[in-house]
């Protein structure tokens, strides 16, 4: 008879042969490149993450030298090739100016440094969703990617009230990542309000009776006691 035989009284070369059109052998090797495959994905995803929150970090500076001004604290970056091209933060009180937010002013700074309206290659970084408008500037401008640190949920226009940045009918569309260094964007701006409703507290309370004022004081008071728990 042909061939040796285990004790099971299968051929050795058994071992070997084909599951599914596959060798054993052949199924192995696939399963170790899927696997390799998927560590250098992850490995990627981490780098990239790392890399987009140090640039999330220096969008938030911008959102100070706003918050400096009394402006809502909102900043940005763009980078290209792993240099920041510009900067951008919100000035429209400052500037008595509607078109005067961070984003807008970044990619002005950035289409004169380049000296082309289109900012191909490059990544934006916007400590707030964009509004409608800075959204579209964002695709006309031909950004390649918007990395956004806290969403908008009333106005923000980059997958609260509707994305923009991704709209299939449009000759471009962004690259979008969301959640970079979100409660540290987030707690900036809650605090800035949270101030603001406080100052404006303060004065209606200065112009009240001293009754109606203690009154004020009691409710701010008990507020702050709610805030802070």
């Amino acid at each position: 008879m042909d061939g040796h035989f285990d004790g099971a009284g299968k051929k050795s070369g058994d071992r070997n042969q084909k599951a599914g059109g596959l060798s054993v052998s052949k199924i192995a090797t696939r399963i170790a490149r899927r696997q390799l495959r998927q560590k250098q994905e992850e490995e990627h995803a981490a780098e990239q993450k790392k890399t987009d929150e140090h640039y999330m970090r220096l969008a938030l500076q911008q959102a100070r030298r706003a918050q400096a001004l009394g402006e809502v604290p909102i900043g940005c970056v763009i980078v290209k090739e792993g240099e920041v091209i510009a900067r951008g933060y919100n000035r429209r009180n400052t500037d008595h100016n509607t078109l005067s937010h961070a984003e807008l002013n970044a990619i002005r700074k950035a289409s004169r440094k380049l000296q082309d309206w289109r900012l191909e290659g490059c990544t934006i970084y916007i400590t707030l969703e964009p509004c409608q408008m800075c959204s579209g500037a964002i695709v006309q401008s031909r950004i390649d990617r918007c990395v956004v640190g806290a969403m908008n949920p009333k106005a923000g226009c980059a997958g609260s009230v509707m994305n923009l940045l991704q709209v299939k009918g449009f000759n471009h569309q962004v690259d979008l990542t969301t959640g970079i260094l979100e409660e540290a964007c987030s707690q900036m701006l809650s605090e800035f309000f949270q101030r603001l409703r406080q100052e404006k507290q303060g004065k209606t309370a200065e112009n009240l009776p001293e009754e109606k004022q203690e009154k004020a004081e009691g409710n701010l008071l008990r507020q702050q006691e709610r805030t802070d728990r």
